[in-house]
C-alpha cells in the first residue's frame, strides 16, 4: 500500500504556497434529498443527492517577515475584497493528483497564545465544480 507524507499535500492560493502552513484539508459534501414513499423496500430511507460541495481548511504559524511570499496577511487581503482566486489542493510533485477550483476565503482566525507561537486558520469555500487533474514537468 503507498502512502504519503502530509507535508507533500499543500493548500495553494493562485499557485502560491501560504507561508508557514502546518495542516491542511479538504471536504467534500452533498446535500440531500428524502426520496422515501410508500413503495420504498421496507420502509428504508431512500435519498436523492441534491447540491454538491467543497470546502478547505489550513493553519499555520504566522511569519511577519515573510516579504514577498504569500502569507496570512496576503490572505486576508483576498478575503478583505472579496477576490475570487483559484484553489489548489493535493501534492505538487510530478505525477501527483490535485484538485483546482476557484474559491473565496469564508472566514480566519489569528491567535496569539502568551505561551504559544503565533497561528492562523482559514476557511476557504470552492465556488462551482472542481477539477481533478495530474502535476506535469
Amino acid at each position: 500500500m503507498g502512502k504519503e507524507a502530509g507535508y507533500k499535500t499543500v493548500l495553494q492560493f493562485d499557485s502560491k504556497t501560504i507561508v508557514g502552513y502546518r495542516k491542511h484539508s479538504m471536504d467534500f459534501s452533498a446535500e440531500v434529498a428524502d426520496a422515501t414513499t410508500g413503495e420504498s423496500t421496507d420502509q428504508w430511507e431512500e435519498i436523492l443527492p441534491m447540491k454538491k460541495g467543497m470546502e478547505f481548511d489550513i493553519d499555520g504559524l504566522y511569519d511577519p517577515t515573510a516579504g514577498d511570499n504569500s502569507t496570512f496577511d496576503n490572505a486576508y487581503d483576498l478575503f478583505e475584497a472579496g477576490t475570487k482566486f483559484t484553489a489548489k489542493y493535493g501534492n505538487m510533485e510530478v505525477g501527483s493528483t490535485y484538485w483546482s477550483v476557484d474559491a473565496y476565503i469564508i472566514n480566519g482566525h489569528h491567535e496569539g497564545d502568551m505561551n504559544d507561537l503565533s497561528s492562523w486558520t482559514l476557511h476557504v469555500k470552492a465556488s462551482g465544480k472542481p477539477t481533478k487533474s495530474t502535476v506535469s514537468a
